[in-house]
């Protein structure tokens, strides 16, 4: 099927002449945090981003352009929109209606909601996939104890008006499986998305594994599931002086310098 090719011109002046320091960071920090993504997860080509609010702009959104894989996100590329689904900035690039919608609708229903990561990873497909979802059998898995809304495949989320829908059906929840088609994990900030999508990745690894061994499963007892989860669950705790976020930033540097681009 022959598709329509997009051509969007591109502006005289590099990005970072053209916004602020804070945000240039913010930048940087987004495109390292897809890097890292896609360096831990194996994700599904260039159909996976992540977002964060623009610092001093609630109503605009950073988010992965879509012809990128998130190994090749600079901070020059990332496009920025604002949360009606509109580009608001002439980058040379633009995203995905899957990305744009999905993102602006969540984080226009959700004004405590700073950053957001939704993957397609062999493991959350899975779980996506399995009655009952995420199963509290790990400590990872146990930090997002009946703290999980979960989203039926039965409308096309890649339009604003399916989004729309996705972003009611998380209520006030920080995560969610979308049945048949991933998760989304979201912060307060970009470090605390990006550390609980980790975790999350963790739980549906070794949930699929503990599954697949074919042995009787131990899960604990509600109040062990609960009480974990209020200690190691709870939304605010993660911030980028976190030692994994800092840590996660170190490791960047070193291996994809060029995310500064």
């Amino acid at each position: 099927m022959k598709r329509d090719v997009v051509e969007i011109a591109r502006p005289e002046r590099p990005v970072r002449e053209r916004i602020n320091a804070e945000e240039w960071r913010l930048r940087c920090e987004l495109a390292a945090a897809h890097r890292l993504v896609a360096h831990f997860v194996f994700v599904d080509m260039t159909y996976n981003h992540i977002s964060v609010r623009v610092p001093g702009e609630p109503d605009h959104l950073l988010v992965k352009a879509d012809n990128v894989f998130m190994e090749q996100v600079t901070a020059s590329n990332l496009v920025k929109y604002d949360l009606d689904g509109n580009l608001v900035m002439d980058s040379g690039h633009k995203a995905s209606p899957a990305a744009y919608n999905l993102h602006a609708a969540v984080l226009k229903a959700r004004p405590d909601i700073v950053a957001a990561v939704h993957t397609h990873s062999p493991a959350n497909l899975a779980v996506s996939a399995q009655k009952g979802g995420l199963r509290p059998i790990t400590q990872q898995a146990m930090r997002f104890y009946n703290r999980i809304a979960y989203y039926p495949n039965e409308v096309d989320d890649t339009t604003r008006e399916g989004a729309d829908k996705l972003a009611a059906a998380l209520g006030d929840k920080w995560v969610m499986i979308l049945e048949n088609h991933g998760a989304l994990v979201c912060g307060t900030s970009l470090a605390e998305a990006y550390i609980y999508h980790h975790f999350f990745e963790l739980a549906c690894r070794a949930q699929v594994g503990a599954l697949a061994g074919g042995a009787e499963v131990i899960t604990p007892a509600p109040e062990v599931c609960e009480e974990r989860a209020r200690k190691f669950g709870r939304i605010g705790q993660y911030d980028h002086g976190s030692r994994d976020w800092v840590a996660s930033m170190a490791l960047a540097e070193k291996l994809f310098p060029d995310y500064r681009e």
